[in-house]
């Protein structure tokens, strides 16, 4: 079986193809994937690095104003359809699974369209305009929310799946992972994550906040920047900007996500599908601040899965201030049966399904039924 993956341009489209790669190769050996994603994308790091095959190809968003780098995305898209097509003839995939970004929309397109098995998995509550617009041409749209069925206009060709998180989010031990980060068993764990690519004003507010309780005992914060952010944020910790004391950690990117969830008494982060899940699967108590820069404010869809099932705080970005979040990690850190409580109700939502589902769907569209 030949299954061409594509996703890219944030964690949240990478990671799900790697765990669908993950499970398919599992289920057998000699099944080959080769993974298309763009040439300037995060991807092209991340998925070489897991021994996939991997191909590069033109792909850039389509701004809402026309501009000068409307004409360059037009131009991109193009060529990201020859391209694509080029891939096609090359590997000729037995079936194509898209987990979202500009890249997958050109692929799975020219798939459908040659008449090749399609699969989109819509990460989101509420659907992209690529994936809304590919829903008429693709053989199956998986969900990650049941809520997203309204905002697709074929449902018989809807499965509900949840969304595939890599197998070691669900197996890394809270007790090692605390061990190999050096967290004794009083402290309190404190992880800030901005998401792939950082966030700005969460990266200003919650370093505000860690310097209001850098003299809490038994507390260790460890902050993720983003890229983008760390040298500056870097250079102003180490100058004295920030005052953090010795139990505060400045990370630019997280390669081990899944120990650093596991160890975690408490995650404060954005609200991407795949790290929403990622929280849930590592069973980690959580306060989750939906990024308003998204389109249709799809964070915040997904965030109330988190506060409906008990599992999380949600705090918008409009409320968000220093003396706020100071109080809730306070709050936390003086009586943390509450994060007991939030960790149990984790326990109640089973992700370990998913990748079955998924898997049965791919063999299902192979086998031609």
């Amino acid at each position: 079986m030949k299954v061409m993956l594509t996703g890219g341009g944030t964690g949240g489209h990478i990671y799900p193809a790697l765990a669908i790669a993950e499970k398919l190769k599992k289920d057998n050996k000699g099944t080959e994937i080769v993974y298309v994603g763009s040439k300037d994308g995060m991807e092209k790091d991340i998925v070489p690095k897991l021994g996939l095959t991997y191909l590069g190809i033109d792909a850039a968003p389509l701004n809402k104003k026309f501009s000068k780098k409307t004409i360059k995305a037009i131009v991109s898209l193009f060529k990201g359809l020859h391209q694509a097509n080029k891939a096609i003839n090359r590997y000729k995939p037995d079936v194509i699974v898209g987990t979202g970004g500009y890249v997958a929309g050109a692929v799975v397109l020219i798939g459908a369209l040659r008449g090749i098995p399609t699969v989109i998995h819509e990460q989101n509550a509420y659907p992209g305009l690529t994936n809304r617009l590919l829903s008429r041409f693709v053989d199956v749209i998986l969900l990650t929310f049941d809520d997203a069925k309204q905002h697709f206009k074929y449902p018989e060709k809807l499965v509900y799946t949840g969304l595939p998180v890599m197998a070691n989010y669900f197996v890394t031990s809270r007790e090692q992972s605390r061990q190999k980060l050096g967290i004794s068993k009083n402290e309190m764990m404190v992880l800030t994550v901005g998401g792939s690519n950082g966030a700005l004003k969460l990266n200003q507010i919650m370093l505000d906040a860690y310097v209001q309780m850098n003299k809490l005992d038994q507390i260790k914060f460890i902050h993720v920047s983003g890229n983008r952010y760390f040298d500056k944020l870097q250079s102003e910790v180490k100058s004295g900007v920030f005052d953090l004391g010795e139990n505060f950690k400045l990370m630019s990117y997280l390669k081990d996500m899944p120990t650093y969830l596991s160890a975690a008494d408490l995650v404060i982060s954005r609200a991407g599908a795949s790290t929403i899940n990622e929280i849930i699967a590592s069973k980690t108590p959580s306060v989750i601040i939906p990024s308003p820069n998204v389109s249709n404010n799809h964070q915040l869809y997904n965030a109330q899965i988190m506060d409906k099932h008990g599992m999380g705080v949600i705090v918008k970005e409009e409320d968000l201030t220093v003396d706020l979040i100071t109080h809730i990690i306070t709050d936390f850190y003086k009586d943390r049966s509450k994060l007991e409580i939030m960790r149990s109700n984790c326990e109640k939502i089973n992700l370990t399904k998913t990748l079955d589902v998924i898997a049965s769907v791919v063999y299902r569209l192979v086998d031609g039924q």
